[in-house]
């Protein structure tokens, strides 16, 4: 098993030494499932509780303990200021899981980094505290893509008996429209982008479930637009440029757990150079 918190990886080792630089010592509520944060409401004249619709799930929190050996004091220093400036540095982390099952992954936050006594050697142990805010874990991230859809095309018909000879009618038309197979246990949900130009933007429509969401802005020649619909949020060629103001419809979709759903992308308004429309996500898992 190897555990990677951002660039930092932590390979499995023998116990807390043994084995130079960073190794993994322990991976704690990994595989858990979060608690429930539905409240529990008793009836109140009546014996047991009301009956619960939704059981939503809080964020979860895990941990993972490593230890690290040197081979001079400096070097113990050096990997204290690593987990102190890189690790615990206030921003979100993703903490990529590696074992016989393939890769795995979370966005976490640091909640603590805690540097155990090292009384002076060359190794300590540390271990470091995160919540997921997202309780699911997810795989690779697998991405399709399409141009806009064109009809027509593609066809070719034999000229006489010479089997390279042919009369060819134009290329393949694009259909616009794309397939996602959802191989893990839980519902994951998908990123729409879009490439100019789009004068009047584009639809995203999940054909098996009848959703749309609906972006109308212009998307000019060489700018990229990206939807996360977790979050609702859109943006234009940089996180830093938000757009979700130009979300007119936002029925957001999911592709449930053994699903595979189409999703057929729709320019609007003028259609300029060639632009790419991509659905991207990732197998969610408990």
């Amino acid at each position: 098993m190897t555990v990677a918190i951002d660039s930092l990886v932590l390979p499995a080792g023998p116990g807390e030494t043994g084995t130079d630089g960073f190794v993994l010592v322990f991976l704690g509520d990994w595989d858990a499932v979060s608690e429930s944060k539905t409240e529990i409401r008793e009836r109140p004249q009546a014996d047991g509780s009301f009956a619960i619709a939704m059981d939503w799930r809080k964020s979860l929190a895990f941990s993972i303990k490593g230890a690290f050996l040197g081979e001079a004091r400096s070097d113990v220093q050096s990997a204290k200021q690593l987990l102190k400036t890189k690790i615990a540095r206030g921003k979100s982390v993703t903490v990529l899981v590696t074992d016989i099952d393939g890769p795995m992954r979370r966005v976490a936050s640091v909640r603590s980094v805690i540097l155990d006594p090292d009384y002076g050697g060359n190794q300590f142990t540390f271990t470091i505290d995160l919540v997921a805010f997202d309780p699911l874990m997810y795989g690779p991230d697998q991405s399709f893509s399409t141009g806009v859809p064109v009809s027509g095309g593609g066809l070719l018909f034999p000229l006489g008996t010479t089997p390279t000879a042919y009369w060819d009618f134009g290329a393949d038309g694009s259909s616009g429209r794309v397939s996602f197979t959802n191989t893990g246990t839980a519902p994951t949900w998908g990123t729409l982008t879009a490439t100019g130009g789009l004068s009047g933007g584009f639809t995203a429509t999940d054909v098996t479930t009848g959703q749309t969401v609906r972006f109308e802005r212009v998307i000019p020649d060489g700018s990229l637009v990206q939807i996360n619909q977790r979050t609702g949020r859109a943006w234009i060629d940089s996180p830093s440029n938000d757009v979700s103001g130009y979300l007119t419809v936002r029925d957001f979709f999911q592709v449930g757990p053994g699903e595979t759903h189409q999703i057929q992308f729709s320019p609007l308004g003028a259609v300029t150079g060639t632009p790419q429309f991509t659905f991207t996500a990732a197998p969610a898992n408990h």
